[in-house]
């Protein structure tokens, strides 16, 4: 007769089988070599009539061991971060681990917190898409022992690791891109607060300048989520200005612009106004213009980060060896218009 018994412990597992529970240890932790082969047998028997499941609470507290990886998205419903999601998730299915994801909504404090809830959950690893990476971040992890790696940021901090694209150079393909259509009056919408748009402001702005053109046209957000913050910079931009094109420095407020300019200033994009954006997001391809836009690899950038991350917890390594830099390349569709 087969007992089902859900909470039967190791102890009675031995009791059962008339062995000790060092015995039952090293069978279930793969060590029969250590064990006869009458014993395992008996031992076997019993754990399938039992129909025995190790605790996995138990198991993690004895190996240090959780199968458990941390990732903190920066804003879940920007789709840029939920394809690095994707691409971390199906690398983490493959290698039997689970990912516990968190947004932190552009909050350097909400971050913090979340960083003490992994670190109480036991997490072995982590993955940040922080807006700025704050040093008392990172002397909190490493005062941990957490290995972690910095998706779509690049510091110049030895110790951290990163995987990201050059975002310098996104920006100057914007604005090469943009010179080649025949524009002069160009402008920039971004958020200082994110280090990998100021970066790609960079390239940009210095592309234009090594050209002679003016780059001092900027609507800047206070916050990254509330594009609609900056509708009045561009209307004025247009109007006083006389701007023929903007690069927004991500797709989530190139598209928002797009619709502000069409539904409230009546603009035709690209007949009256030229639109470039950054990341690809899937539904760039699908705005009410094709949005023209800058691609990094988001699905890859999330699979080799955490490819790295495991490479640094089999390695019980947290020093800085992964930094990775993929080079994006422009998406030519409908929103940039050839001037004369």
């Amino acid at each position: 007769m087969i007992i089902m018994s859900k909470n039967i412990t190791i102890g009675e597992i031995a009791r059962l089988a008339g062995v000790s529970k060092t015995t039952v240890s090293r069978v279930l932790s793969g060590k029969t070599n250590l064990v006869k082969d009458e014993t395992l047998e008996i031992i076997l028997k019993v754990i399938k009539e039992q129909n025995y499941k190790p605790s996995i609470i138990a198991r993690s507290l004895r190996t240090k061991k959780t199968k458990l990886i941390g990732l903190i998205l920066a804003d879940i419903e920007n789709p840029f971060y939920s394809r690095v999601a994707k691409g971390v998730l199906d690398e983490a299915e493959n290698l039997n681990y689970t990912v516990i994801i968190s947004n932190s909504n552009y909050s350097i404090t909400l971050e913090k917190k979340l960083l003490e809830t992994f670190i109480n959950r036991q997490v072995e690893g982590l993955l940040l898409t922080t807006m700025n990476l704050d040093e008392s971040m990172v002397q909190t992890l490493q005062r941990a022992g957490i290995p972690f790696i910095l998706i779509d940021i690049k510091t110049g901090m030895e110790s951290v690791n990163y995987v990201t694209n050059d975002n310098y150079y996104g920006g100057k393909l914007a604005a090469e891109y943009f010179m080649q259509k025949g524009h002069k009056n160009i402008g920039y919408l971004g958020c200082e607060k994110l280090n990998s748009l100021e970066e790609r402001k960079l390239g940009f702005k210095k592309a234009l300048q090594q050209n002679g053109i003016n780059h001092e046209y900027e609507a800047r957000l206070k916050e990254i989520t509330n594009v609609s913050g900056i509708f009045n910079d561009i209307k004025a931009l247009i109007r006083d200005k006389k701007i023929t094109a903007f690069f927004a420095g991500n797709d989530y407020i190139a598209i928002q612009v797009l619709n502000f300019v069409t539904n409230e200033l009546k603009l035709k994009v690209p007949e009256d106004l030229s639109l470039i954006g950054y990341d690809n997001i899937s539904i760039s391809a699908a705005a009410r213009v094709p949005l023209t836009t800058i691609m990094q690899p988001k699905y890859s950038m999330g699979k080799i980060a955490l490819e790295q991350l495991m490479q640094l917890i089999k390695n019980n390594h947290i020093g800085g060896t992964t930094k990775i830099v993929f080079k994006p390349e422009l998406i030519e569709r409908d929103s940039v218009k050839k001037l004369n």
